[in-house]
């Protein structure tokens, strides 16, 4: 009896002892623990809405809430910790060298980012809607597939892309990042680009290559030089560029036959509107407040469309008929010298689309109105003289400007000008242009 209860006693001291053994094989290293109290301590842990399990004894930080280790148990690979109430500087997370994903987005996380160095395992990390400041760290030797840090107040450049392969989703909105967009070459995985609201100068970078790009938003920023190609991004399907000081002509979207969203109002685009034929998916497309001039194109096919915005430009001719599908004071065409279309059905559904006659909102397409304003008066007289001698802007349209019709822009339409405005001249002629 006395030899099976000893038995019994070697057996239990025995199961206890692989337990706890098991249980130091599977705690995480020290530094792996310092580096989550750190976080814990520095963000006022007792504060947090979900504080569970934290600053339990070693062995037990894979139950701690927000926090999943590997099938092993020996190191961490996630920290989720989003809205959770975190309140302070965001502390260093090297030491998980095992870390996946990190989110602590809309918290109250300050001061800046900690250096990445080193953190080879990690693919997704989410920082954004915070109070975080300075700049953003260096991305290079890392394998991320998500960098959202928007909604923050980081300063500085974004760093080096180079290498980032597996880079899917870059998202630095809402900051006041400055500098240039560093080169994308190679970013092949890329799908979005969302870059808006910053204070971002120089050109957009080329986009060639980038086959699974979806969309590029980089509005509100001070971007200038031309759009580049969209030649080859056959999955794109959102383009917004609007608020920047971006030149030169649209790009042909014929290649972009997913595309939904188009936005590049207010900036200084010359040129005309490129064909949209073929793009069924079309949803909402922007152009106003720029310099494009020449005739609306066919609107035909574009089913899904709900809104267009043209207006604050120098188009002219006929207007094309409206796709039904255009949703009722939605649109915006004024502020252009487009004409009837000859058919009043068809003027009557614009104007329902505008929310106003469309015609009447129209600049009167006056020659001799050089700076293409409605009138003629002394302003155009200074307008030539600046475009002429002063590299101003050209004008929008060669009829206009040419008051005294001669077919040619010169110093003798400025004193056409002035003898008609001050000397009782003769007026234009013919009065009003086409184009």
């Amino acid at each position: 009896m006395r030899s099976m209860l000893r038995v019994g006693v070697l057996l239990t001291v025995a199961a206890a002892l692989a337990l706890s053994s098991r249980e130091v094989s599977a705690a995480i290293p020290g530094s792996e623990r310092t580096a989550l109290v750190n976080l814990y301590t520095s963000t006022n842990g007792a504060a947090w809405t979900n504080s569970t399990g934290w600053n339990g004894g070693p062995g037990t930080e894979c139950s701690w809430y927000g926090v999943t280790c590997d099938g092993a148990q020996a190191h961490v690979t996630n920290l989720s910790l989003p809205g959770n109430h975190l309140a302070g500087p965001l502390t260093s997370l090297a030491a998980l060298t095992g870390l996946v994903n990190v989110n602590l987005t809309n918290n109250q996380l300050t001061g800046s980012i900690p250096s990445l160095s080193g953190m080879t395992s990690l693919e997704y990390l989410f920082l954004g809607t915070n109070q975080l400041t300075g700049s953003i760290p260096s991305l290079t030797g890392l394998n991320v597939k998500v960098v959202s840090l928007s909604q923050n107040q980081l300063t500085g450049s974004i760093p080096s892309l180079a290498g980032l392969t597996s880079l899917q989703l870059l998202q630095l909105s809402q900051n006041q990042l400055t500098g240039s967009i560093p080169s994308l070459s190679g970013l092949t995985n890329l799908q979005l680009l969302l870059l808006a609201q910053n204070q971002l100068s120089g050109s957009i970078p080329a986009l060639t290559g980038l086959q699974n790009l979806l969309v590029v938003y980089l509005y509100t920023n001070q971007l200038t030089g031309s759009i580049p190609a969209l030649d080859g991004l056959v999955n794109l399907q959102g383009v917004d560029l609007a608020g920047n000081q971006l030149t030169g002509s649209l790009p042909s979207l014929s290649a972009t036959p997913l595309m939904q969203t188009f936005n590049v109002g207010s900036n200084r685009l010359t040129g005309t509107i490129p064909s949209l034929s073929g793009l069924t998916q079309l949803n909402y497309f922007n152009v106003n407040l720029n310099r494009l001039t020449g005739v609306m194109p066919s609107l035909s096919g574009l089913t899904a469309l709900q809104k267009i915005s043209v207006n604050n430009n120098g188009l002219t001719g006929a207007i094309p008929a409206p796709p039904a599908s255009l949703t009722a004071g939605n649109s915006e065409l004024c502020f252009n010298f487009m004409l009837s279309s000859g058919d009043g059905g068809v003027d009557a559904a614009w104007t329902a689309a505008n929310g106003e006659d469309w015609l009447a909102c129209q600049i009167p397409n006056k020659r001799g109105d050089a700076n293409s304003d409605g009138n003629i008066d002394v302003l155009d007289v200074f307008y030539l003289i600046n475009s002429l001698f002063a590299d101003g802007q050209v004008p929008l349209s060669q009829c206009r400007a040419n008051a005294n019709g001669d077919a040619s822009i010169d110093v003798l339409d400025v004193f056409f000008l002035i003898n008609r405005l001050f000397a009782g001249g003769p007026a234009p002629s013919p009065a009003t242009c086409t184009t």
